[in-house]
């Protein structure tokens, strides 16, 4: 082990392991459903509805739902609004903000790209796993097992 702390070394292992996953979803879904996997999240994310109680999302909360500023959030929204994936309105209860929708084709592609999602980031695991590339907690942690008290890799 070298002289950083354990925290730090797992942190650059996360975030190696983290870029090669995602990079493998970009990819998959790019060439199986069209869409990044930011678009692909941000579908999913209204999808699931996190305003349930209060009603489509706003813009600003979708952002932060995201992980983009507002004006990446902005370009997002106007490709898949582009792609007919989602509808834009102003709120009827404050008529400053705009409210997203899905429409019936993004449920669709939701639904499809799930599966295809699940595929890639399991596929992207195994690779991992079996090259021996990531730290045993953290490949037990993605594998959905629980943490071994013993040393890592």
């Amino acid at each position: 082990m070298s002289d950083e702390p354990v925290m730090i070394e797992r942190w650059i292992a996360m975030a190696a392991v983290h870029r090669r996953i995602e990079a493998r979803i970009e990819q998959v879904l790019r060439r199986r459903i069209g869409l990044g996997s930011r678009e692909f999240c941000a579908l999913s994310v209204l999808r699931r509805g996190t305003r349930t109680d209060k009603g489509p999302l706003h813009l600003g909360e979708l952002a932060v739902a995201v992980g983009l500023s507002p004006s990446a959030t902005s370009r997002l929204v106007a490709r898949l609004e582009a792609r007919d994936l989602i509808t834009l309105h102003t709120s009827p209860v404050d008529r400053r903000s705009v409210e997203i929708e899905l429409t019936g084709a993004a449920h669709a592609t939701v639904l499809a790209g799930t599966s295809v999602l699940q595929r890639a980031v399991t596929d992207a695991v195994r690779q991992l796993d079996a090259e021996g590339a990531a730290d045993t907690y953290l490949l037990r942690y993605l594998h959905g097992e629980p943490p071994d008290t013993g040393t890592s890799r």
